[in-house]
C-alpha cells in the first residue's frame, strides 16, 4: 500500500527558524518535541504519537509513505505550497516502543526521538516551533513546564497506540526538498488530497511523486 502524510515542519515559524539557526538543524525535520516522524534516524520512524489509531498501526512491513509538509509559505517563496520531502517503505513493525528500542541497539543505533522509552529525552522547548495554541496546557506556564507536559502526552499516546515502525528512506531531502504546487496537485489528484487522516494512494499518484523525487536528485 502507498501512503500520503503531512507533517509541520521546523521552519513553519519563527520560533522554529530561531531553533534552526540556534541549533544547525535542518530546517524540514518535523517541529515537536518528539520529531514525528524522525527523519534524522538511521532508519526513519514512525509512531502513533501525532495521529493515534488514524495511521501508524495500519501500516505493514513493505508499505510505503510519501511525506509532504503541510501547505504553508516557506523561505524564499511568498505563495503557498507543500514540499516534498521523504518517501519512507516500511521494514520493521513493532507492537511496542520497548521493542523497537531493542532493535534499534541491536544495531548499535541511537534512538529515534519519537521511541518513548525510559531513558528517552524530548527535544528542548527551543528546538522546536512551540505549542500551539500557546495555552494549550494552561496559562502562564514556563517553557520547561510546558515541555514536560507536552512530553506526557506523547507518552500516554505511546502506552494507548504502541506501533512503532522503522523505514528505509527512499528519497529525504531535509534542507531543499521540492515545491508542490497546488497546480501540480491537482494533475496528480485531481484534487487536493487530505493528509489529516493519512490516504492510501494509486499507484499512478504514488509513482508521480516519485517522479518529483527522482527530478529533486537531478
Amino acid at each position: 500500500m502507498h501512503y500520503l502524510n503531512s507533517f509541520r515542519p521546523l521552519c513553519y515559524n519563527k520560533q522554529g527558524l530561531r531553533a534552526i539557526n540556534k541549533y544547525g538543524l535542518p530546517p524540514f525535520i518535523d517541529a515537536s518535541c518528539r520529531r514525528e516522524p524522525d527523519f534524522q534516524s538511521n532508519f526513519p520512524s514512525i509512531s502513533a504519537l501525532c495521529r493515534g489509531a488514524m495511521f501508524a498501526p495500519r501500516l505493514q512491513v513493505g508499505d510505503s509513505i510519501v511525506y509532504v509538509t503541510v501547505k504553508g509559505t516557506y523561505e524564499p517563496w511568498r505563495f503557498t505550497h507543500w514540499r516534498l520531502i521523504a518517501i519512507l517503505r516500511v521494514i520493521q513493525r513493532f507492537d511496542t516502543h520497548k521493542q523497537a528500542a531493542a532493535w534499534y541497539q541491536e544495531q548499535g543505533l541511537p534512538l529515534p526521538s519519537n521511541c518513548m522509552v525510559e531513558g528517552s529525552r524530548p527535544m528542548p522547548y527551543d528546538a522546536t516551533t512551540g505549542v500551539r495554541p500557546a495555552n494549550r496546557f494552561g496559562n502562564g506556564l514556563y517553557s520547561d513546564e510546558i515541555l514536560k507536559k507536552w512530553d506526557l502526552n506523547y507518552r500516554l499516546r505511546s502506552r494507548k497506540n504502541g506501533v512503532f515502525l522503522a523505514c528505509h528512506a527512499e528519497f529525504l531531502e531535509l534542507n531543499a526538498p521540492s515545491i508542490i504546487t497546488e497546480q501540480s496537485m491537482l494533475q496528480i489528484f485531481g484534487r487536493i488530497p487530505p493528509t489529516r487522516n493519512p490516504p492510501t494512494i494509486r499507484e499512478s499518484e504514488y509513482t508521480a511523486l516519485c517522479t518529483l523525487a527522482v527530478r529533486a536528485l537531478q
